[in-house]
This record gives C-alpha cells, structure tokens and sequence, in this order.
C-alpha cells in the first residue's frame, strides 16, 4: 500500500513540476500554432472537409474555416508565451474537445471520414490517430487549467511587477 501512495504522491508532484507545466504550455501551444499555419492555405479545402461531419451548416462550416487557423494561431501563441493562462488553456481545451466530439460523432454516425483534416495537408493523419492525439491535448490543457504553472510566462512577469507595485 506504501508504494501505490509513494507512486501518487511522485506522480502528483511530476504534474505539479514548473518544468512538465512549461512543457504542457509548449505542446499544446505548438501543436496549434502548427496547426493553425499549415491550415491557413487551404482555407477551402478545411472549409469542405469541416463541411463532410454533417454538424455545421455550409454557412457556419464557412466561418468556422475561415475562423479556425488564426484562432489556433492566437490560443497557441498566448500559451507558448504564457499570457492570460487559464483563459488561453481553457479557450484551447473547448476548441479540442470540439475537434473530439466532432470525430465521435462521425464514427457513430458511420460516416466515411478517414483522414483528419487536423493538421491540414501537411500531416494526413487517420480520424483514429488524431482522436487519440486530441486525448493527449486535453490530458495536457486539464493540467495546465488545475494548476496555473506561470514558470517563464508573461503572466508571471506582470503579476511580479504588480506585487512589487503593491508592497509599500
């Protein structure tokens, strides 16, 4: 029983470590950053494929294509640097999760969508494949929402600056 308790206890501490927060905030935000710029070329042909989950109207699979890329831009660049953490982390886990219950939906619903248009052109990955890696970044976002590491962030910056501000 002492070592399921040891092993927790080690586990609890690795997930609060400054260094794994830092490395969740750069996967994340890189992964999106990524996925936001291989997108931003092909805007119509993410636009078609948004449009093949049968979820969104052509209208609203129009906007969300054209809003998707700079969105992933923004939310990956604000967690790489660190600004505005639990707002950019819970922004991002909202935009994956939506990613994952639209692959679900797909294979419930028996449609034929076998490569994910994810990581647009540059990386055709199967619907499966990038399900599980949408599995990982929520795994990483959940982390980095229950525990705002703020090691080498923007936030950390300004909220020092602040508490030096305030003390007399």
């Amino acid at each position: 029983m002492d070592t399921i308790t040891d092993s927790g206890k080690h586990i609890g501490r690795l997930l609060l470590h400054p260094y794994f927060t830092l490395l969740s905030r750069v996967a994340v935000g890189g992964v999106l950053i990524f996925t936001g710029i291989v997108k931003l070329p092909h805007i119509d042909l993410l636009i078609w494929e948004i449009y093949q989950y049968h979820i969104l109207s052509s209208s609203l699979a129009t906007v969300y294509g054209y809003a998707l890329p700079p969105l992933e831009i923004l939310l990956g660049t604000l967690l790489v640097l660190g600004v505005l953490l639990r707002v950019s982390a819970s922004l991002s886990g909202l935009l994956v999760l939506s990613f994952a219950i639209a692959k679900i939906a797909a294979f419930a619903r028996g449609l034929d969508i076998n490569i994910c248009p994810c990581f647009g052109p540059a990386v055709p990955l199967l619907a499966v494949h990038s399900l599980v890696i949408d599995f990982v970044l929520l795994a990483l976002v959940l982390q980095l929402v229950l525990h705002r590491g703020e090691f080498l962030s923007i936030d950390a910056l300004f909220s020092a600056k602040k508490s030096s501000i305030d003390e007399p």
